[in-house]
């Protein structure tokens, strides 16, 4: 089964663009976006339809943490005495993975002298 779901994109041509994603996929979507504490088991069966949404939500995954990252950025890159201590819970992300990410994307890992 698919589930369609319909993203009114922001900017000037206001587009709307239609996506049509396996069940399994945008419950799980879903309940990310809403902060479900609910995680549900998969519906699929079928070995493929199971590989085509495993593979589905690992690209989703690689996504977030990318637009993650970069969203951590430039929060530290906002101030230089950004709260790095809120940043890392926003995140969900210890002292010291927040200063490789930050370090990665071109930020200071330490403000010390």
């Amino acid at each position: 089964m698919t589930a369609r779901i319909v993203f009114d994109l922001p900017g000037a041509s206001g587009e709307s663009h239609t996506l049509d994603l396996p069940d399994d996929v945008a419950i799980a979507l879903y309940g990310g976006l809403t902060n479900s504490p609910d995680v549900i088991e998969p519906a699929a069966e079928d070995f493929e339809e199971l590989i085509a949404s495993t593979s589905l939500l690992s690209r989703l995954i690689t996504h977030l943490t990318l637009s993650r990252e970069r969203h951590v950025a430039a929060a530290d890159a906002t101030s230089p005495h950004a709260n790095r201590r809120a940043i890392g819970i926003a995140a969900a992300m210890q002292p010291s993975q927040l200063s490789v990410v930050l370090e990665r994307n071109g930020r200071p890992r330490s403000r010390r002298g």
